[in-house]
């Protein structure tokens, strides 16, 4: 068979949101051969999350084999040298402005010389977890008087979209929801502290949704640990979706003098 190729679009999409866009970073993309393990493309996505409104992925309906909408989404295009028909591995990594909450997925597939992976969604990814990463206390906080630490919390999707009851925040993705439908509301969501210290201490500090002022900044989750006593301790945020099993998780370590 005469040398050809194969062009391959790779995009990576947050499980119940949007597509991974340059706002949170991309995501970073591997392709291999799935028997040697060789090294066939690497790069990162670029471009949006896609199309906000009644034309976006978090408002369409779709009937089968119709495609997920794609306009404005982040994407990895890559040219593949094959001479054959190779099965390849494809990973994602990410989001890349999140690492500490960055997951990685992949998947295998056979290509095929001359038979693109590019029309409809090209080969698609979906990224399991949640953004969680702890504002306050800072990791290695130590406070000189301490009556109560607060504990506060930033959650969002993987794509970065805000977890928030204003119907201002939904406008913006879809303007035909009502105001008690998704996308992503507060109650979906369970956020708790688990703190662990000397001689097995252990206390778990549920976390609710508080508008912070004053730009009433969406995604934040907030507890109170009232009268922490003397040591070292960690601190392990997590937050879970039900309905999808989506989880993160983000730890810090605070020193009470």
């Amino acid at each position: 068979m005469a040398a050809s190729g194969t062009t391959i679009t790779v995009r990576v999409m947050a499980r119940d949101g949007k597509f991974l866009g340059d706002d949170i970073g991309g995501a970073s993309i591997t392709i291999r051969d799935a028997q040697t393990g060789e090294i066939l493309a690497q790069g990162t996505t670029s471009g949006g999350s896609g199309l906000n409104g009644c034309d976006g992925v978090m408002c369409v309906s779709l009937r089968r084999g119709q495609p997920l909408p794609t306009t404005g989404a982040s994407a990895f295009t890559a040219f593949l040298p094959l001479e054959k028909s190779r099965r390849i591995e494809v990973t994602a990594f990410g989001p890349l402005a999140a690492r500490q909450s960055a997951n990685t997925v992949s998947a295998t597939q056979w290509v095929y010389p001359g038979k693109d992976v590019t029309e409809g969604v090209g080969f698609l990814l979906e990224l399991p977890g949640l953004i969680v990463q702890i504002v306050s206390p800072p990791t290695h906080y130590s406070p000189a008087v301490l009556p109560e630490l607060a504990i506060r919390a930033n959650v969002a999707m993987m794509c970065g979209c805000p977890i928030d009851h204003k119907r201002t925040h939904k406008q913006k993705i879809c303007p035909d929801l009502h105001a008690d439908e998704q996308p992503w509301r507060p109650e979906e969501f369970e956020v708790g502290a688990l703190v662990r210290g000397p001689n097995g201490f252990s206390l778990e500090i549920p976390l609710r949704f508080q508008e912070i002022p004053p730009a009433d900044t969406p995604g934040q989750f907030v507890g109170v640990w009232s009268a922490p006593p003397k040591g070292i301790y960690e601190i392990t945020v997590f937050a879970y979706q039900k309905a999808t099993g989506n989880t993160g998780v983000d730890v810090a370590t605070v020193i009470v003098p």
